[in-house]
């Protein structure tokens, strides 16, 4: 098979970052039946780290840093439910240790989703894995999410990968050839349907389907190149405190 050059990110030198982070396990009320085991969230940490290795930033985890907190409303979530917004203002007001605050829990909206970032706190189910947590983790340090297409709007008459699509990644790196823009996203971390095969951090932008951040405010679809690599990343991300 003919291959060609894409990625140029192997020859970018990275100062290893690392972010330091407040660990909650969600408990029933009384104490019991915690929502993952301190096990788990290691192994969620250790597969994370092997996917932001790409762009030299860690995330150290021990056992110590994992704490239990008791709140049986916490462990299955619903964006719909009427408290959904009150719930996360209160965890946003859990003290934060080191740079981001993270709660382990049952579900969220029902089974549909597994990892959500807000601006205070992120939310991982027991059934995520450690790519979704390191996507989780890439949205704290301002990457957005990709799609070849979202609610109406589409890029997928784009064809075969082309230089204008991912400029910054023109050279240094292998792609089959006739290789699809639309499944080059699907392979990309920040792909919106985060599966474990989905962990290429590109070095630039990548043409997409995404939902601009605009004063803090998300907004409606719209074709662009993404902020999805590791030039719009920060590598120190951090949570805010509840105002």
């Amino acid at each position: 098979m003919k291959r060609k050059w894409l990625y140029s990110f192997g020859i970018v030198t990275l100062m290893c970052s690392t972010a330091l982070s407040g660990i909650y396990i969600v408990c029933d009320d009384d104490g019991s039946n915690p929502s993952v085991t301190k096990d788990h969230v290691i192994s969620v940490f250790e597969e994370a780290n092997k996917v932001l290795r790409q762009v030299a930033m860690s995330l150290p985890i021990t056992a110590d840093q994992i704490q239990y907190i008791n709140h049986s409303a916490w462990k299955n979530l619903s964006q719909t439910n009427s408290n959904y917004q009150q719930i996360r203002r209160d965890m946003g007001s859990v003290p934060r240790i080191g740079s981001l605050r993270i709660f382990f829990i049952d579900s969220l909206n029902g089974s549909n989703r597994i990892g959500l970032n807000g601006i205070t706190s992120m939310l991982i189910t027991k059934n995520a894995s450690g790519a979704t947590f390191a996507h989780e983790v890439c949205h704290v340090g301002g990457l957005r999410d990709i799609y070849p297409q979202r609610d109406g709007i589409s890029i997928t008459d784009a064809g075969v990968v082309k230089e204008e699509y991912f400029p910054q990644d023109w050279s240094g790196g292998y792609y089959p050839s006739g290789l699809l823009h639309t499944n080059l996203i699907t392979r990309l971390l920040m792909y919106g349907y985060v599966g474990p095969s989905t962990i290429d951090i590109p070095l630039g932008r990548v043409h997409g389907v995404y939902r601009p951040m605009v004063n803090g405010q998300v907004q409606p679809p719209t074709k662009g190149m993404v902020p999805v690599g590791v030039q719009d990343l920060n590598r120190q991300p951090q949570h805010r405190d509840r105002d």
